[in-house]
């Protein structure tokens, strides 16, 4: 069953209930030096540390569909690493859209697509994506932007099956890393966050333009 329309009508105070209870699970979280220097934190929705709530990812799930434009794509995009995939199905089950996660591992498969990706936590690799088809409208939708280059990936996988991508929505933003700024004028497509952060210093802190 289509709840687009139900989510659409919550009122200011349920949303802003939602997003402070997920914003308490991006804020103050300590940073430390991952690989190559890069600014890591360890968060439920991509590290499942502390463990993921249901709620939590209920509220996720409700924002994205509030902000997004659901109702314009007939396909919901992400990878099955990390928050990906359970913020997909959520967001799948509220629009009654068909997902497809793409995977770190060739399926060698007739249609599938592959793609380069340069990943700043992680490094190189290559990302591989089925099930979108030629003229389709998709959403991609994941657990944080950051340098950007698992989106770039995404997108670019989206691209050369034909489809269009109609927008980027993600639950963070680590704005230090201009991951929006990549998409948008690469793409010239929308970014939409609920959470913009900083990861500087010792603990992330919020964005003050947020």
């Amino acid at each position: 069953m289509n709840k687009i329309k139900t989510i659409k009508s919550l009122t200011k105070k349920e949303i802003d209930s939602k997003l402070a209870r997920i914003k308490k699970t991006f804020i103050g979280i300590p940073v430390f030096k991952g690989k190559n220097g890069y600014p890591y934190s360890l968060f439920p929705l991509t590290d499942f540390k502390p463990a993921m709530k249901p709620q939590l990812i209920e509220d996720m799930a409700d924002l994205l569909v509030y902000y997004g434009d659901f109702e314009n794509a007939n396909i919901i995009v992400s990878e099955a690493d990390r928050g990906g995939g359970p913020l997909t199905h959520a967001v799948s089950m509220r629009t009654n859209l068909p997902y497809t996660l793409a995977n770190w591992y060739p399926t060698e498969v007739e249609g599938s697509i592959s793609v380069k990706a340069s990943i700043g936590f992680s490094g190189d690799g290559v990302i591989n994506l089925n099930g979108v088809e030629k003229g389709q409208k998709a959403i991609l939708v994941d657990d944080i932007i950051s340098s950007g280059g698992t989106a770039i990936a995404l997108i670019e996988c989206i691209q050369k099956a034909g489809a269009h991508v109609v927008e980027a929505l993600f639950v963070g933003e680590k704005v230090n890393l201009n991951g929006r700024k990549k998409l948008e004028e690469r793409f010239g497509i929308k970014v939409k966050t609920l959470v913009k952060f900083i990861a500087t210093g010792t603990f992330t802190q919020e964005y003050a333009n947020s």
